[in-house]
């Protein structure tokens, strides 16, 4: 489950390599962390940082509306990341599969 933390720069995190994540470290890793609005991807307990992400993007590539509050916007991407994936298509092959076995069921 994706869980999302606005970075405000007061907390520590850990990598998933187990290097600690403190603002002095994600400034040097992310320079515009605290000049843009980011958030963290993490765990339940807030704890590791798996990815670092420009608010403006998440929302643009998730087609959220950027006129919702922060913390909206942020439950949002919470919401689209955390959805189904949906059902792929049946390929050509599933289809004339099920084709001929509708004809065989029609011809008996």
């Amino acid at each position: 489950m994706v869980k999302l933390e606005k970075y405000v720069g007061d907390k520590t995190y850990m990598f998933p390599n187990g290097a600690l994540a403190d603002k002095d470290a994600m400034l040097r890793d992310f320079p515009t962390v605290l000049t843009f609005p980011h958030v963290i991807h993490t765990d339940e307990g807030g704890e590791v940082c798996f990815g670092v992400y420009n608010l403006s993007a998440m929302c643009a590539q998730h087609s959220i509306d950027r006129t919702l509050p922060e913390a909206d916007r942020i439950a949002a991407l919470e919401d689209a990341m955390n959805a189904p994936l949906p059902e792929p298509a049946p390929s050509a092959e599933e289809r004339i599969a099920a084709a001929l076995e509708y004809q065989n069921l029609v011809n008996m």
